[in-house]
């Protein structure tokens, strides 16, 4: 190693995905071929240390039971040793933003971790994965770790919990749940336009996770019946996402309060893409009825995310707490009385 070099190795670990498609010759479909060496021959961003490479595959190229989200986790934990300074993950970006948020609260903040894949394979026109590996290797080597999981996707930045795909196909597809983007890539040059506020994570990577949970979209006039046709049982949690920003048909609501009454965990989330589940805030004691039953008021995370976040809460035998109450600035604020 040359002189003033930094100590340590860097990890890329390749999950599929369409950053790692080329076309198939004979059958012309897209096909999971580039591996994380594959994918590291692409970078052209100056790395000054070692890269170690990983293929992290599965059986059925997407996930199909959610243990197997765990064995990523897993895969990671085993190799956050002494000298690593940041993992690369590439991964498809219709789960991307799950998983991100998923190991982002079971790692935690030990070592800088960087997401990113591409919205284009490698055989077509525009091809996205090159600028945007070039890119998440720029932001691994100066990313704090205390920003938790980051996502880089079409030079933008964003913190794990907040990303969301927005479009099927286009290059700067992803977009911040709650407001902007915490920061973005010009050149070879990282702008983190603002700090994380610290929150805890579960930090604990549970043995495995209940079976799957169900996400119920109400529409208008939706009566919720295929409720009733599941046996509890068999259903461990369940995510509403609301009419609009937080209502709730009156028979969907009946059915929903008997599911939680009955010991289900329920989340109720809004449908808009930002901003909070708000019916309450506008209508004061619209969910008095939901909270006195049980069910949880999610604010600020996704429906998707809500569901990862209420698996964790059950694997882990705890309660669902709602995400991002650290954010709310109180008047006295320790921050406010240092003038930050």
């Amino acid at each position: 190693m040359m002189r003033g070099q930094p100590k340590g190795h860097f990890l890329l670990v390749a999950t599929g995905g369409t950053i790692s498609m080329l076309q198939d010759v004979q059958t012309g479909r897209s096909v999971s071929r580039r591996t994380a060496a594959d994918l590291l021959a692409l970078v052209s961003a100056r790395i000054g240390t070692e890269v170690r490479t990983l293929d992290f595959s599965l059986p059925h190229q997407s996930y199909a039971h959610p243990d197997e989200l765990l064995a990523l986790v897993r895969l990671l934990q085993g190799e956050m040793v002494a000298d690593l300074r940041g993992i690369v993950v590439t991964h498809g970006t219709d789960t991307l933003e799950e998983v991100a948020y998923l190991i982002d609260e079971i790692l935690g903040t030990r070592v800088p971790l960087v997401c990113t894949g591409a919205m284009r394979p490698g055989w077509a026109p525009g091809f996205d994965g090159t600028r945007n590996l070039d890119n998440a290797f720029r932001l691994v080597q100066v990313a704090p770790a205390d920003y938790g999981v980051l996502v880089t996707m079409h030079d933008d930045i964003f913190e794990a919990w907040s990303l969301s795909k927005a479009d099927t196909g286009a290059l700067d597809a992803f977009v911040a749940r709650r407001g902007a983007a915490c920061g973005r890539i010009v050149g070879d040059v990282v702008e983190l336009a603002w700090r994380p506020v610290p929150r805890p994570r579960f930090g604990q990577l549970p043995l495995s996770l209940p079976a799957p949970i169900p996400i119920l979209a109400l529409g208008v006039a939706d009566d919720a019946a295929c409720l009733a046709w599941i046996p509890t049982r068999i259903l461990p949690g369940l995510v509403v996402t609301t009419v609009g920003a937080g209502s709730i048909p009156p028979d969907a609501r009946r059915r929903i309060l008997t599911l939680a009454e009955q010991g289900v965990a329920v989340v109720l989330c809004a449908n808009t893409r930002g901003g909070r589940t708000a019916e309450e805030y506008y209508y004061p004691g619209a969910y008095d009825d939901l909270r006195a039953a049980g069910v949880a008021i999610e604010d600020r995370l996704s429906p998707r995310k809500a569901r990862i976040r209420l698996m964790l809460s059950l694997a882990l035998h705890l309660p669902y707490v709602p995400f991002g109450r650290e954010f709310v600035a109180a008047p006295d604020d320790a921050r406010c009385s240092q003038g930050t």
